[in-house]
């Protein structure tokens, strides 16, 4: 029987693995407090940014590590993410309402609002400088961005240096960094996309400057112990892209490729996750950038892994994809085999495939259904059977 990390590693280089790997992007607190059967106060949102304010970010830092491989391997996971933390010396954020918390950036002195939803566990972005202030501020950003002698300060790396440690070679680790989107969900989204065509030179040069970013944190990150880069920036919704497919070639993949060419110089692959529907710049995404893997294949955006593993499967690994939109949150564990059982089935033979779910496993997940989809991954994804038996 092969290592969590051995597992892994086959199913990325698109060989056939013992069974199916198994993974998530992130797993919110209150699920992994569940799992755990304790607080998990380093994964917390809200305790997080406390703990911040307070000083107490070695604490933080630590426990984040040590709650997360805790949880993968109790659940029995075979790749676990993680990535730049806090530096030492950080601007804490300031608590200015009921939940809701002022972040300055130690780099540009640009300013975000976010607002903390126990109901989702998730902290959404309401106001920040860009978004309050136009297109002036954009361009006084990227200047700033252009003007500082950007390098990763060692501290920010203590979180990968901890998880690499406890896991001692058991599961595969990931690194997490992604400049090919600089403004993913952010309260100024509507701001950028205009600029695409009032000013693209501002934005080539904001392009620039995120990927060279995302470069030197690749380098570092693998340094530090990550044998896999995931790249998290979401490039559309359910209908599809942000951005036309011409300004996907002029901009997006440029940058796709430069983060793809900088892993492979390292020596490690280059996963992306996206939500939403690729369909119309699939080609360019999955066939001309290089990419070793694409996660999360969101079904309720319209993205069939079945279809994308006969055209794509022979070139890149797809990681995905139980819905966790619909069948995780509202479905039975029945349903959830089953959806398991199809998702293995699909994409599992001939290797190149890592179970997950379509995102990942938020708030409003039902444990027993989470739980049901890596008892299932684990039943139903071992040679030869791959998912075929009873």
């Amino acid at each position: 029987m092969r290592s969590s990390r051995e597992r892994a590693l086959a199913a990325i280089n698109l060989e056939e693995p013992d069974r199916t790997p198994i993974f998530e992007l992130l797993i919110n607190a209150p699920i992994a407090s569940k799992v755990l059967g304790r607080p998990s106060t380093g994964l917390d949102k809200l305790e997080s940014v406390r703990l911040m304010i307070q000083g107490k970010r070695d604490m933080l830092v630590k426990a984040a590590a040590e709650d997360q491989v805790s949880l993968y391997d109790q659940l029995g996971l075979d790749i676990i993410r993680s990535g730049l933390c806090l530096a030492e010396r950080y601007t804490p954020p300031k608590e200015i309402g009921p939940r809701e918390f002022l972040y300055v950036d130690d780099h540009t002195g640009f300013y975000r609002k976010v607002r903390y939803s126990p109901e989702s566990d998730m902290m959404t972005e309401y106001e920040s400088t860009i978004g309050e202030s136009g297109l002036p501020a954009l361009e006084e950003y990227v200047r700033r961005l252009e003007a500082e002698r950007f390098a990763i300060d060692g501290s920010e790396l203590e979180a990968m240096e901890h998880t690499t440690r406890l896991v001692k070679g058991r599961l595969l680790v990931s690194g997490s960094v992604d400049g090919t989107f600089p403004v993913s969900h952010a309260t100024w989204l509507s701001i950028f996309l205009r600029s695409l065509y009032a000013d693209p030179g501002l934005i080539h040069r904001l392009f620039k400057e995120s990927t060279r970013r995302a470069v030197e944190t690749i380098k570092a990150l693998v340094d530090s112990g990550a044998e896999l880069i995931v790249g998290g920036a979401d490039w559309g919704y359910g209908k599809g892209p942000f951005v036309s497919p011409r300004h996907f070639h002029e901009f997006i993949l440029p940058s796709l490729r430069a983060h793809v060419e900088a892993c492979h110089k390292l020596g490690v692959p280059f996963i992306k996750h996206t939500d939403g529907n690729m369909t119309a710049v699939q080609d360019m995404f999955l066939g001309e950038s290089g990419v070793d893997g694409y996660h999360a294949i969101e079904p309720r955006a319209g993205m069939d892994i079945a279809r994308l593993k006969q055209e794509y499967g022979d070139r890149v690994c797809l990681l995905g994809n139980v819905d966790c939109a619909h069948t995780l949150v509202f479905g039975s564990v029945k349903d959830v085999v089953a959806e398991t059982k199809r998702c293995i089935q699909a994409a599992s033979p001939g290797g190149g495939h890592v179970l997950s779910s379509s995102n990942s496993i938020h708030a409003g997940v039902r444990l027993c259904n989470f739980l049901a989809m890596i008892e299932a991954g684990k039943r139903y994804g071992s040679q030869p059977s791959w998912g075929l038996r009873a």
